[in-house]
């Protein structure tokens, strides 16, 4: 069948606006995923970010999205960060903030532009983005004064029961630690002092080496056991209480920490410290994978719920074994 010229300008021209359409960008532009968290300060946010950034990869491959990942030391190049993300339209942001007050500007222009927002780990107080998702700091809290009161059930009952408290910063996640902490251990724990870290190992072992050469021998060898938020933290007072020479005599029985690290399971073995029993809960830093895959959700279609909790497990030398042949142990040290 002959083609009328008509129809043959028409192919013709139909086809040249497809191939300048497929060559100039005319094809659906892929979804953009924005990820913002904090630099690597300690070993804990080294490993989350290589486990983000593994996974927003993954995933972008495996579904055909675009992701760019930025980090910042400073809540001041996190909010530039979320700018530079802003200007690239994302379908999504996950934000992991540095500190969570001063990151509520550059919050609200995501939630202003209409972007949806996942906020991860440490909060945004009185702030509601379209999900939070982070490791279930309170019950942390609630189970470490739970462990601490059967642990000193028959100190207790005989009296105060001194006790040091090593905090993370000034964040939501060391509050809701101490006030879980606080709710459920027995009235009898005297806090004598409360130190924050900044979940520094350093600083931990400098501010434990300082207590121990400044305080009174009586008020050193009535301590029983020490509260901490982090396992680095642990090491760093582990290394403190192994250096000290002073005539006061150790008598502390526990000392508990957050994150079931391989350093921290290495103390059941031998940490260089006789009578001294540990304890941590498991907050992994593969958890900031969950968020970016509430990321993906939402590129994908999905309605989220507004709060998210990553369940905690006990460590202690009674479960680390069978804890280090778990799904959960393997995954952590997975890349």
């Amino acid at each position: 069948m002959k083609t009328t010229k008509k129809l043959a300008a028409f192919i013709g021209t139909a086809a040249l606006v497809l191939a300048v359409l497929a060559g100039c960008g005319g094809a659906q532009k892929k979804a953009l995923m924005g990820v913002v968290t904090p630099s690597a300060d300690h070993g804990f946010t080294a490993e989350s970010i290589r486990h983000g950034e593994a996974e927003a990869k993954e995933l972008a491959a495996k579904y055909g999205f675009d992701y760019r990942y930025m980090t910042a030391a400073e809540s001041s190049g996190q909010s530039n960060a979320v700018e530079t993300i802003l200007g690239m339209k994302p379908a999504v942001v996950v934000l992991w903030p540095v500190t969570g007050s001063e990151l509520r500007n550059a919050a609200q222009a995501v939630m202003d532009a209409k972007v949806p927002l996942i906020v991860y780990d440490r909060f945004i107080e009185g702030f509601t983005p379209t999900a939070e998702i982070s490791g279930d700091n309170v019950t942390i809290g609630r189970d470490c004064g739970e462990y601490f009161n059967r642990y000193f059930a028959q100190d207790l009952n005989a009296g105060q029961v001194n006790i040091l408290e090593f905090k993370g910063d000034s964040s939501t996640v060391p509050m809701e630690r101490t006030n879980g902490f606080l709710e459920t251990a027995n009235k009898n724990f005297n806090i004598l002092q409360s130190f924050v870290t900044n979940w520094s190992q350093q600083t931990s072992m400098e501010q434990m080496e300082s207590y121990l050469n400044t305080k009174s021998r009586e008020e050193i060898e009535s301590l029983k056991a020490i509260f901490t938020h982090d396992d680095e933290i642990v090491l760093g007072i582990v290394e403190a209480l192994k250096n000290y020479r002073g005539q006061a005599k150790i008598n502390i029985k526990l000392i508990s920490g957050v994150s079931g690290g391989e350093g921290f399971m290495a103390l059941f073995d031998n940490s260089g410290l006789n009578g001294i029993d540990f304890v941590t809960y498991t907050f992994s830093p593969s958890m900031i994978r969950d968020a970016i895959d509430l990321g993906y959700d939402i590129i994908s279609g999905k309605t989220l719920n507004k709060e998210y909790k990553i369940p905690t497990e006990m460590v202690d030398k009674s479960n680390y074994k069978d804890y280090m042949q778990s799904e959960k142990y393997k995954v952590r040290y997975s890349l």
